[in-house]
């Protein structure tokens, strides 16, 4: 049998390296219109700020994976599919015309998303996305090369990459403006929680504009120069980077696949409405843990667990992908922001009996000076007494107590059966009490 892969992700390096290892017999095509596979998206604003190496962003050259019998080109772009006659027309310099397949899988990930703004042109020298590694080692190389003459730098979006890349354009010694068109950061973070970070940008002196769009770029030979704010203030910079969020890259694809909103459609094989035509990673709606509601989650660590499962099912193994409940976690320098599940205000929306445990979370004991504590907000259902969300912002271990939240949320454990969770515990290393012996404490009477 003969797979295409479109895309070398991690969604498509992980499928094609775990089906190949199932399947030596089988052929893998893979096509990759960039110069990279295997690259990884999250850790780019660190390589930017010099705190990661190029290897930590790239983890396998094409040339590894064509000795493990993944037939890899790079350079190697899909300009249409069609779906009836099982064929592909590829651009590249080894194939370059139709080429067939047996299964196809869409491994197209994200690009960023820029709106129709005036003035804006993906040309312009110093005006930057950031939703592959080729954008990175770009960015990287721009600030190598003028780092005596640059001075300001605009973010516009203050999501996941765009707080962390106003941290990155600090540490490289400039001035940095964030722009955001919302009233606040993380709408589903309580505004309680994001005090600390609001606080971190005043401590940096890193200037946040919330409420604040943008609506032209003014440029003078394919140099921008300035935005302009739809309160009609003009901002100077040297480097933007335009970090609004990410939507698929699928304008290629016939019209016949079912999308949603931009994002392909796929079940829990991650199979498509078309025959023999499989889609994973940044450019599919999963849906929210058992539930019919659709959930846009571009993040590494899904994409990783799409190619895996999907090898698993075209292996012949019985998988079953059912979902996810949002886990995230980020950094803002020193301050650690993570989250799963629902947030009370989306409980409520959706008809939970919902309510919160607010507390200050632990990770040592609180007689050491260092130990400073963490301010979280577990949501539960005062019906079911089981545990629907949590959110947390502190210093350390935040995103390990967020994922025994998510642990306790995916497998429905009730509340009243925490007491029975044996947790490591000693002065240096943990608290008596776990946040979630805490809920127990707060809820089950």
């Amino acid at each position: 049998m003969k797979i295409v892969v479109i895309g070398g992700g991690a969604a498509g390096m992980m499928f094609s390296t775990q089906y190949k290892k199932a399947n030596p017999n089988d052929e893998i095509f893979l096509f990759e219109k960039s110069s990279y596979v295997a690259w990884a998206g999250c850790p780019t604003p660190y390589f930017i700020a010099d705190e990661l190496k190029k290897s930590d962003v790239l983890h396998g050259t094409p040339e590894d994976f064509i000795k493990r019998g993944v037939n890899v080109k790079i350079h190697h772009e899909v300009k249409s599919i069609d779906f009836e006659n099982k064929t592909l027309e590829v651009k590249g310099n080894e194939i370059n015309g139709i080429f067939s397949y047996d299964k196809l899988v869409i491994a197209v990930g994200g690009k960023s998303f820029v709106p129709n703004i005036e003035g804006y042109s993906p040309n312009l020298e110093n005006v930057f996305t950031l939703s592959h590694a080729e954008s990175a080692f770009k960015i990287k190389e721009y600030l190598t090369q003028n780092k005596k003459k640059l001075k300001n730098a605009v973010v516009i979006g203050a999501g996941f990459v765009g707080i962390e890349m106003a941290e990155s354009f600090q540490k490289n010694g400039l001035d940095v403006t964030v722009i955001e068109k919302a009233k606040e950061i993380f709408p589903t973070v309580s505004e309680n929680l994001k005090e600390k970070i609001y606080k971190k940008f005043e401590e940096k002196d890193i200037n946040l504009k919330l409420n604040s769009g943008v609506v032209a770029i003014n440029s003078e030979n394919n140099v921008a120069k300035s935005v302009k704010l739809d309160s009609s203030e003009n901002i100077d910079f040297d480097i933007a980077l335009f970090s609004i969020g990410v939507t698929p890259n699928i304008d290629f694809l016939p019209k016949t696949l079912k999308t949603d909103s931009g994002k392909i459609i796929v079940n829990d094989k991650f199979e498509t409405n078309i025959d023999d035509v499989y889609a994973i990673g940044d450019c599919v709606f999963n849906k929210y843990y058992k539930t019919d509601r659709n959930l846009f989650e571009p993040l590494g660590d899904v994409a990783n667990k799409h190619g895996m499962m999907l090898a698993k099912y075209l292996s012949g193994q019985n998988i079953s992908w059912k979902g996810l409940i949002r886990s995230f976690a980020t950094s803002f320098y020193d301050i650690k922001l993570a989250q799963t599940g629902l947030s009370l205000k989306e409980a409520t929306e959706l008809g939970y009996n919902a309510d919160v445990v607010k507390m200050k979370a632990m990770y040592k004991n609180s007689g050491f000076a260092d130990s400073i504590p963490a301010s979280a907000e577990i949501v539960y259902d005062k019906d079911k007494k089981v545990v629907l969300g949590g959110a947390m912002v502190g210093f350390e271990a935040v995103a390990q107590f967020i994922d025994q939240i998510a642990i306790v949320i995916t497998f429905e454990i009730p509340i009243e059966n925490f007491i029975e969770i044996d947790f490591a515990y000693s002065p240096t290393n943990a608290s008596v009490w776990n946040p979630l012996l805490v809920v127990y404490r707060k809820v089950i009477k």
